[in-house]
């Protein structure tokens, strides 16, 4: 690993949010922080002449996305595939260019397990990844958004742990089969909307920020890197009969709001493993 990768600084207060983020690169000429993020991104920050740094919102307007660089064209695909938290605009002396560099900032308790990176409802993703209408069907089943009384003489129901909804494990092994076969032929289109999503506001870059005391570990790492990381592993059932996708946990989103949707949840930490 590229000993720039990891840093740490002493917190004052607590986390750091997307809004500490920017006024730290702003000040990137005095910010030693600032300077190695801007060193792993590939830029010597002496050479540059102007840097401005913007919160993305949750939400964005039309006119929000069209100062973030979005034309109106891509304006729809970028609100629904945005994953940036911020995004860095470089103007370097030499090659007189302006350079854009989205960052996804991931924060966490030292020790934290995972933290939720995409939800939606289950017609969504079955929009933007194209399963059939039956892998719907116990995907919903799985959330809860189809009650399990629907489907009685397709499953045992007096074995069921919950009788809201469905666990993996107490589907027919045809249809658990089904359901991985589809996540495995289609793992790399999964893994990259839920992390690096698409269009211009798409993310270049992970942030881990993790908490411990006083002290603020950072990790910062490229997308194609975080994407190989967190892919690594089989499509398997979870102990608890929800679904791992590699390193990602696909569970039922549960609470308020949306308990119907699914969500998918990764440990940010283990990007400090390497």
């Amino acid at each position: 690993m590229n000993k720039q990768e990891i840093g740490s600084m002493t917190a004052k207060g607590g986390f750091l949010n997307e809004k500490n983020i920017c006024e730290k690169f702003l000040n990137w000429k005095k910010d030693i922080d600032a300077q190695q993020w801007l060193k792993v991104m590939g830029y010597d920050y002496e050479k540059i002449v102007n840097l401005k740094a913007i919160h993305i919102p949750v939400r964005i307007s039309l006119k929000t996305a069209l100062s973030l660089g979005i034309t109106k064209e891509k304006y729809e695909e970028t609100i629904r595939f945005k994953k940036a938290d911020i995004q860095i605009r470089l103007e370097i002396k030499i090659k007189e260019a302006l350079f854009l560099e989205n960052i996804s900032l991931k924060k966490a308790n030292k020790g934290a397990g995972f933290n939720q990176v995409d939800k939606r409802p289950v017609d969504t993703y079955q929009g933007m990844w194209g399963f059939n209408k039956n892998i719907s069907k116990w995907l919903k089943l799985f959330t809860g958004e189809i009650n399990p009384k629907e489907c009685m003489k397709e499953i045992n129901w007096l074995k069921l742990r919950d009788e809201r909804r469905l666990f993996f494990y107490e589907m027919p092994e045809n249809i658990k089969e089904e359901i991985i076969k589809f996540f495995k032929d289609n793992k790399t289109i999964i893994i990259c909307d839920i992390l690096k999503g698409r269009g211009g506001l798409s993310a270049d870059w992970f942030l881990v920020t993790e908490k411990d005391g006083e002290i603020i570990r950072w990790v910062m790492k490229d997308i194609n890197y975080v994407l190989n990381h967190y892919a690594q592993g089989e499509i398997e059932l979870s102990p608890k009969g929800s679904l791992k996708i590699g390193r990602v946990l696909m569970q039922r989103k549960g609470g308020t709001p949306d308990p119907d949707s699914l969500q998918f949840k990764i440990n940010p930490l283990s990007l400090f493993e390497g």
